[in-house]
């Protein structure tokens, strides 16, 4: 009885499975270190507290933006469209 003869391409195949499943492992332990408690999640869960990690670091970074367009106007508006910030009139 002949043994299977395996195609050329399988030696590849297997190959590149385990290219792709290492670049797995070191974006997962990637997004371990960078999203907060990602070391206590499972990887199954890891991507859905990297989902949420991203919701509220937009959020913050849409706060942090209205709190410094805030700042701006009102700078703008105690100094009276001057440029001397300790009062002093302007010329």
């Amino acid at each position: 009885m002949e043994g299977r003869r395996r195609s050329p391409c399988h030696g590849r195949r297997r190959r590149r499975a385990a290219e792709t499943t290492a670049l797995m492992s070191r974006k997962v332990r990637e997004l371990r270190r960078l999203v907060p408690g990602g070391t206590a999640v499972p990887a199954h869960r890891l991507l859905l507290r990297t989902a949420g990690y991203i919701v509220r670091l937009r959020e913050r970074i849409e706060l942090l933006r209205a709190l410094s367009e805030l700042a701006a106007v009102t700078t703008t508006t105690t100094n009276h469209g001057c440029c001397h910030v300790d009062g002093d009139a302007c010329l």
